[in-house]
C-alpha cells in the first residue's frame, strides 16, 4: 500500500515539472514555439523578457499552491474537520484589512518615511502579514484564556473574520478613495502577477522551512485524528500539538497570502484531491497536498491567462468557479456521513 502511495506522490512531482516549462511556454503574448526558440537559443530579447516573467510567475504558483497545500491538511488534520482551512481561521480577512490600513498609512505618511522608504517594496506585503500573524495570536488567546475547543474555536474564527470584514467595508465606503479602493479590491481577488523578483525570494527563503515544519509534524497529527486518549496514550499533548500545527498553518498560509492575496478555495481542493489520490497517513498526505496545491495553482494560472486572453483573469476568480461547486459537493458528503 505504501509502494502506491510513494508511486502516486512520485507521479504528482512528474507532473509538477513538466508543468513548469509548459505553464512559461503559453500566454497571453509570444506562441509556445517562440519561446521554445528562444530556450534553445534563439537570442530574442523580447521573449527574453516576456519567459523572465512568466517563469517568476510560475515559480511563485508551484511556492504558493505548496504553502497552501500543506497548510490546509495541517487546519484539517488539527480540527479533524474536512472543512477546515486556514481560510475558515480568518487569515485571508484578516490580511486584506492589513492591506488596506497599510494604503492609509503610505498615503498619509503616518508610518514615517524612513520605514515607507526603507519597505516601499514589502509595504503592503508586510501590512498583510502582520494582521495575519495577529489573527494567529487572537487564535491562541481565545484557546488559551477562552478555553474553547476545536469546534467552537472554529466557528469564533469566523466570526472574527466577519468583524474583519464590515471594518473593510466600512474603510471602503468612507475612508479609501478610488485608487486605494481599486488596489484593495484586486488585491482580495488573488493574482500572482504582483510577485518581483524581491517577494519571490522571501517566498524561496521561507517555503523550505515551512515544508519541513508541515512534515515533522506528520506523527503527531496521525494520532491526533485517531483521537486525543490515543495521542495522550504516545505522550503527545494533544492541545498543545494542535495549537503547533495551527499556528504553523496559519503563519505559511499568511506569507502566501501576503503576496498573491485570497486564494480561498485553494485549501479545500488541494487537501481532498490528494485524499482521492494519494491517501494513507499525513507522511504521504502532507507532501501530496503541497504537490497538489502547486499544480493546482499553476495549472489555474495558466487557465487564467490563456481561457480570455489577452484579458489575464485573476488567479482567485477562477479558483472560486472551481471551489464552489466542490464546497457544496463536500457539504453533502459530510452531511451523509453523518447520517450513517
Amino acid at each position: 500500500m505504501d509502494k502506491r502511495r510513494f508511486f502516486s506522490l512520485f507521479l504528482l512531482s512528474i507532473l509538477l515539472i513538466f508543468s513548469i516549462p509548459i505553464a512559461v511556454a503559453f500566454g497571453t503574448v509570444y506562441k509556445p514555439w517562440d519561446v521554445l526558440s528562444y530556450l534553445f537559443g534563439n537570442s530574442q530579447t523580447d521573449a527574453g523578457l516576456v519567459v523572465a516573467l512568466r517563469f517568476r510567475r510560475v515559480i511563485a504558483a508551484v511556492i504558493v499552491g505548496a504553502l497552501i497545500g500543506g497548510s490546509s491538511m495541517l487546519a484539517q488534520a488539527s480540527f479533524r474537520n474536512p472543512l477546515a482551512s486556514p481560510f475558515t481561521l480568518g487569515i485571508s480577512h484578516a490580511a486584506a484589512l492589513g492591506v488596506a490600513v497599510s494604503l492609509l498609512l503610505q498615503v498619509g505618511g503616518l508610518g514615517g518615511a524612513w520605514i515607507i522608504s526603507f519597505t516601499r517594496p514589502f509595504f503592503v506585503a508586510f501590512f498583510a502579514f502582520i494582521f495575519a500573524a495577529f489573527q494567529v495570536v487572537l487564535i491562541l488567546l481565545l484557546s488559551w484564556w477562552a478555553g474553547l475547543d476545536t469546534r467552537a474555536l472554529v466557528l469564533a474564527s469566523i466570526a472574527v473574520s466577519f468583524t474583519y470584514q464590515a471594518i473593510l467595508y466600512f474603510m471602503q465606503y468612507l475612508v479609501l478613495d478610488e485608487v486605494q479602493l481599486a488596489t484593495v479590491i484586486f488585491w482580495t481577488f488573488g493574482d500572482l502577477g504582483k510577485v518581483g523578483w524581491s517577494e519571490l525570494t522571501i517566498l524561496l527563503v521561507g517555503f523550505p522551512l515551512f515544508a519541513a515544519m508541515y512534515i515533522a509534524l506528520h506523527k503527531d497529527l496521525d494520532l491526533i485524528v485517531f483521537g486525543d486518549e490515543l495521542a495522550k496514550a504516545s505522550g503527545v499533548e494533544p492541545r498543545k500539538m494542535r495549537l503547533t500545527a495551527v499556528i504553523i498553518s496559519a503563519l505559511g498560509t499568511a506569507l502566501a497570502t501576503a503576496f498573491v492575496g485570497v486564494l480561498a478555495f485553494l485549501c479545500l481542493l488541494s487537501s481532498h484531491v490528494t485524499r482521492m489520490i494519494v491517501g494513507g497517513r499525513h507522511k504521504f498526505q502532507i507532501p501530496g497536498a503541497m504537490l497538489t496545491g502547486a499544480l493546482l495553482l499553476t495549472w489555474s494560472d495558466l487557465l487564467s491567462r490563456t481561457l480570455l486572453a489577452p484579458l489575464v483573469l485573476p488567479v482567485g476568480i477562477l479558483l472560486s468557479f472551481i471551489g464552489g461547486p466542490l464546497l457544496v459537493f463536500l457539504l453533502f458528503r459530510v452531511n451523509r456521513s453523518g447520517s450513517d
